[in-house]
């Protein structure tokens, strides 16, 4: 549900703003909100200062994450219980060994490492050690791309800012170089000059609201997605970190079944208290 939730909130936000751009007196679409040289500013400055900002291999974060948004759900606890303690019952009857035949079959790759660490180590400590160290090296992989986002999200309106301040440059440059200001009223110099002020104030506007709609609309809920993603994805880590020990240390199924269902919700847990 969280991509289709995505896409909605995309569609939504592009049918709101494409209402919101239209002229119902005169039945068109307002023009002035389409400038090239004013978006090009906002997403091009925005974009160059994320290059200057992070190495090269971190900025494919940007499309990394757009893609992950787009096509990843948050991930899900009641397959990873129901595998451990599935796991727990194989141990018992057929000894942790006979783990080691199931690893194959184990579709998340953080759980597939936790239990062929667990086979290598004899030491529980250096265990736990080794699967935190995994953990930490997500979180921090996780944290580095919503950081990118999150920086995008506050350099677009300063970009935009500064939009602001060009087209004001833009019409003080053009007063100045007119010349006379006292004597033309009227004629091709007045029209020109008006024209010209016109395009500096447009894209003093424009660009405050590329910056404000870019920041708003796109960066900062991508970035609060990916962390939602993220905090799901840790979440179920822990959850294999906790199951892989307790089977290291032989512990009873019932007793693992019951310290992995402390981990989620009550709807959950009704779903899974069948487990034996």
């Amino acid at each position: 549900m969280s991509k289709l939730a995505t896409l909605l909130g995309l569609i939504i936000g592009l049918i709101i703003l494409t209402l919101s751009m239209i002229d119902y007196q005169q039945g068109q679409f307002i023009s002035a909100f389409i400038n090239w040289q004013g978006l090009a500013l906002v997403l091009g400055g925005t974009f160059a200062a994320v290059f200057i900002n992070y190495p090269l291999q971190q900025v494919g974060c940007i499309f990394r994450g757009f893609i992950k948004i787009l096509t990843s759900e948050p991930a899900t606890h009641e397959g990873v219980i129901e595998e451990l303690v599935h796991l727990s019952h194989l141990s018992k009857q057929k000894g942790l060994l006979a783990i080691e035949n199931s690893i194959d079959h184990i579709e998340d790759r953080f759980f597939r490492f936790s239990v062929t660490e667990m086979l290598i180590y004899q030491d529980p400590n250096t265990l736990k050690q080794s699967l935190e160290h995994r953990l930490i090296s997500l979180r921090l992989r996780h944290l580095r791309c919503q950081e990118v986002y999150s920086n995008m999200a506050s350099y677009a309106p300063a970009f935009g800012m500064m939009g602001t301040v060009m087209g004001l440059i833009i019409m003080m440059t053009t007063q100045v170089s007119t010349g006379d200001m006292s004597s033309p009223y009227g004629g091709e110099g007045a029209q020109d000059m008006l024209a010209s002020l016109l395009n500096g104030m447009g894209l003093a506007l424009v660009t405050t609201f590329y910056g404000v709609l870019f920041s708003n609309l796109l960066f900062m809920p991508i970035a609060g997605k990916l962390k939602v993603l993220s905090e799901a994805e840790v979440l179920k880590n822990e959850i294999i970190i906790h199951g892989v020990m307790a089977l290291k240390k032989s512990e009873s199924t019932l007793l693992i079944k019951e310290q992995l269902l402390a981990f989620v919700n009550e709807k959950t847990k009704q779903k899974l208290e069948g487990l034996r």
